[in-house]
C-alpha cells in the first residue's frame, strides 16, 4: 500500500469519516499501489469532511472532462516514496448503469454502510454485498448497443471480479432497490449461464424496475450518449486531453546554464502527461506570433553572424553599446514572451498544467530579462525602443510557481562540455554569464530555490512535489 493512501484512511477513520471500497474488488491490492483507480464510496453528508482531509492529506481534485458526472470525483495524490501517483475514483452517491452514461442512482448508502467489514483498514462490503452489487451493475450496464459495445471492452475485468467472490448460501432482499433474494438468485443463473438473449432480456426488465431512479429519459440519454461519442472520437484523434486540474497551473523551471533545466523539464512532461493535460512553453526561446514571424529570422541571421564572429577584447553586456538592430530585437522578443505568456495562462485557466522552460524576469541586462539599459543620450528610436521593452515585461503575468535551480559554475562548465549542442558556449562566455546573471529573479507568485548539484532524481522529486502540492496550503 502506498503511504499516501494509509495516510489517507488513518485520518479518515480518526474523523470517523464513512467509506469503503465498493467494487473492483478483484484488483484491490493493484490499486492500492498505484496501479489504476481505486473505487471508494462516501455517503454524500461526508463529502466537504473528505475533501478537506484528502486535500490535507496531498490529494487534489481532477476532472475528466469527457466523462464527468454528478456525485463522481476523481482524486490524486502524489506519493512521493514510490514516486507515483495514486488514483482514488470517489462516488458520493451509488451511480452506475452503463459504462459512459452512468444513468442511475442507487438509494444504497444505507445497504453499503450494514453491509461492510468494519475490521479492514480499508473498509470492504462483505461477500453477499459484493455479489449482489456486482449483478445489479452488470445488468444495468448491458441491454443496450452502445451498453454491450461499452460492456465487451472490458468483459474480461468482470469475468475476473466475479470468479474472486467467494461462494455464498443465499442472497438478502435489497428493500431499497424492491429486489428480494431470489430475484437475485435467478440473475446470477442467468449471468453464469452466458445466454446472450436472456442476459439482455433480464438487464430491459431490470432497467424498466428501476426506471424511477434514472437521471435521464430514453431521449436525453440517447442524446448524450451520441454527443458523448463524438467528443471521444475527436479527443482520441485530435485534441487527446487528459484528466485536467482543478484547478490548472503555471509553472517554470529557470536556472542559468548546465543547472538541468531542459533535462527536468522534460521529465516532468514524462511523468505528468500520463495522467494529466499538460503542455510546455519556452519563454527563453518563444515562438514567433504573427506580428514577428517575418523580422525574426532575418534578425536572428544577423545576431547568429555577430555570435560567431571573433571579438578582440571582452565586453560585458551592460557596458558594450546597444544597436538600434540589438534594440529592435529586444523589443520583438519581449512581444514574442508576452504573447506565449498568454497562451500559457489561457490553457492554464482550461486545467492544463503547463510547464514553462525559463521565464521573464525585470532586472535589466540578467538572463530572460529586459536588454535595453536607459540612456538619454541615444535618439528618438532607442528611447522609444527602450520604453516599449520595458512596459511589454512589466505587463507579464508572474507564473504561478518558479522553480529556480542552481549548480556552481564549474558544475556547469563541466555538464556543458558533455552537451552535444551546435554553437554551445564556450567555457569563458559561461564564466561570463555568471558573472553578469548572478542575483537574477523571475517573475513568480511563489519562488523556490533548488539545489541542481544533488542526484537528479531528487531534484526531480522536490519540483514534483512543489508542482503538485501548490495551492493545497
Amino acid at each position: 500500500m502506498l503511504k499516501i493512501f494509509q495516510d489517507l484512511f488513518e485520518s479518515l477513520h480518526i474523523n470517523e469519516i464513512q467509506f469503503c471500497n465498493w467494487k473492483g474488488h478483484h484488483t484491490v491490492e493493484k490499486h492500492l499501489r498505484g496501479d489504476g483507480d481505486l473505487d471508494l464510496f462516501v455517503p454524500l453528508s461526508f463529502k466537504d469532511q473528505f475533501e478537506e482531509i484528502s486535500n490535507e492529506v496531498g490529494f487534489r481534485r481532477v476532472i475528466s472532462f469527457q466523462a464527468s458526472h454528478e456525485f463522481i470525483e476523481h482524486y490524486y495524490g502524489f506519493d512521493e516514496a514510490s514516486f507515483k501517483f495514486a488514483h482514488i475514483h470517489v462516488y458520493f452517491k451509488l451511480v452506475t448503469g452503463e459504462h459512459v452514461s452512468k444513468n442511475y442512482i442507487l438509494p444504497l448508502e444505507k445497504y453499503l454502510m450494514e453491509n461492510q467489514e468494519v475490521d479492514e483498514f480499508l473498509p470492504l462490503i462483505n461477500e453477499k454485498a459484493k455479489r449482489s452489487i456486482f449483478l445489479i451493475r452488470y445488468f444495468l450496464k448491458i441491454g443496450s448497443v452502445y451498453g454491450i459495445i461499452q460492456y465487451f471492452r472490458e468483459k474480461n475485468k468482470y469475468s475476473f471480479e466475479w470468479e474472486s467472490f467467494q461462494k455464498i448460501d443465499g442472497y438478502e432482499d435489497i428493500p431499497e432497490l424492491n429486489l428480494s433474494g431470489k430475484e437475485l438468485e435467478y440473475f446470477e443463473q442467468i449471468y453464469e449461464s452466458l445466454n446472450p438473449i436472456k442476459q439482455i432480456l433480464t438487464s430491459i426488465n431490470l432497467k424498466k424496475n428501476l426506471k424511477r431512479f434514472r437521471r435521464k429519459t430514453y431521449i436525453d440519454l440517447l442524446i448524450f450518449e451520441s454527443k458523448n461519442l463524438i467528443q471521444r472520437l475527436i479527443n482520441k484523434y485530435f485534441t487527446k486531453k487528459k484528466k485536467i486540474l482543478d484547478a490548472g497551473l503555471v509553472v517554470a523551471v529557470c536556472g542559468l546554464d548546465g543547472s538541468g533545466k531542459s533535462s527536468i523539464v522534460e521529465a516532468l512532461r514524462k511523468n505528468f502527461s500520463e495522467n494529466f493535460s499538460v503542455k510546455i512553453y519556452h519563454l527563453g526561446r518563444p515562438r514567433s506570433n504573427f506580428l514577428t514571424l517575418l523580422i525574426n529570422p532575418l534578425i536572428f541571421i544577423y545576431s547568429l553572424f555577430k555570435r560567431f564572429r571573433k571579438k578582440k577584447e571582452g565586453q560585458s553586456s551592460k557596458n558594450k553599446r546597444i544597436s538600434l538592430v540589438y534594440a529592435i530585437r529586444s523589443v520583438l522578443l519581449a512581444y514574442d514572451r508576452k504573447i506565449e505568456s498568454q497562451r500559457a495562462y489561457r490553457l492554464g485557466k482550461k486545467g492544463y498544467l503547463i510547464i514553462c522552460d525559463r521565464y521573464p524576469g525585470l532586472i535589466t541586462g540578467k538572463m530572460d530579462c529586459p536588454r535595453i539599459y536607459e540612456n538619454p543620450k541615444r535618439g528618438s528610436l532607442y528611447k522609444f525602443c527602450y520604453r516599449l521593452e520595458k512596459s511589454l515585461y512589466m505587463s507579464i503575468r508572474p507564473a504561478d510557481v518558479i522553480m529556480h535551480l542552481s549548480v556552481p559554475i564549474d558544475e556547469a562548465i563541466r555538464r556543458n562540455n558533455k552537451r552535444e549542442k551546435f554553437g554551445k558556449e564556450t567555457e569563458a562566455e559561461l564564466r561570463e554569464r555568471y558573472n553578469v546573471n548572478s542575483g537574477v529573479k523571475f517573475l513568480a507568485e511563489e519562488y523556490h530555490h533548488i539545489d541542481a548539484t544533488v542526484p537528479f532524481r531528487e531534484v526531480l522529486l522536490v519540483t514534483t512535489s512543489l508542482i503538485w502540492n501548490f495551492k493545497m496550503k
